[in-house]
């Protein structure tokens, strides 16, 4: 009875704004199970969570269905919440100016996430964890801009083994804007990428490498390089590191 009353079994997305907290948010849910898109705009909540008290989320959670999440100007996140569940079939997750987000998903396996895009998110000191990113299987597009305090995309955690992490499917990867990047993964861990061809390194300045190990690229012919207002051209040493190495002694020079 109540909120199964009202289901709307043939909306597929929903958009909704201006939401001081997620009560609301699972009452559309709730009457709304087959969605495949959700985006949230100018939102103030911290994180996405149903009520203590509501009992009415099943075991597959409240949006099985559910591929997009789009997360824009919510200024209070700091997590993304949510129900593991839902998380792991997620395709693609958009999250842009979200300034107070700390973390994307501390434990979630990302196993069919196809297309991350993150924005603006100026509290992000590491996109995801050496484990996380294991998990990104079906991975295609990673996108980063403008993230201030960004010092690296992968972490490894403490207690975390330094295995190989491979990103299969991962054919484009773009840094864009990322004032404090150090590198892609400041620990030694190996990376795979049998299958990039699109690398974009643009106004990274503090980027002295891609990792501790070089990775595998075995594809990647060359590096898209933008600083400032300079022309965009690209750079190949044979290498990713080197490349990256190459571009940041260029550059100096250039203040010489």
């Amino acid at each position: 009875m109540g909120k199964r009353n009202h289901r709307r079994d043939n909306l597929e997305e929903l958009s909704l704004s201006r939401l001081m907290d997620t009560e609301i948010l699972y009452s559309f849910l709730h009457r709304n199970p087959h969605l495949k898109s959700l985006s949230l705009n100018n939102c103030f909540f911290e994180k996405i969570e149903p009520l203590k008290e509501d009992t009415e989320i099943e075991n597959l959670g409240v949006v099985p269905n559910l591929r997009s999440l789009k997360l824009i100007d919510l200024p209070n996140m700091k997590e993304i919440g949510f129900e593991d569940i839902i998380l792991e079939r997620l395709e693609f997750l958009i999250l842009q100016n979200c300034p107070c987000m700390i973390t994307i998903a501390p434990s979630v396996s990302f196993t069919r996430l196809r297309n991350l895009e993150v924005v603006n998110c100026d509290g992000l000191q590491s996109l995801m964890s050496a484990s996380t990113a294991k998990s990104l299987v079906e991975l295609n597009t990673i996108k980063v801009v403008k993230c201030e305090s960004l010092k690296e995309i992968i972490v490894r955690k403490d207690g975390e083994k330094s295995d190989k992490v491979v990103f299969q499917q991962l054919k484009a990867l773009e840094l864009v804007s990322l004032k404090n990047l150090k590198s892609f993964c400041v620990s030694d861990c190996d990376f795979e990428f049998p299958s990039l061809e699109k690398l974009v390194v643009s106004a990274c300045y503090n980027m002295d490498k891609f990792s501790a190990k070089d990775p595998s690229s075995p594809i990647l012919q060359n590096i898209h390089v933008v600083h400032g207002k300079e022309n965009k051209r690209f750079c190949w040493e044979g290498g990713i590191n080197a490349t990256i190495k190459q571009i940041i002694q260029e550059k100096v020079c250039n203040y010489v």
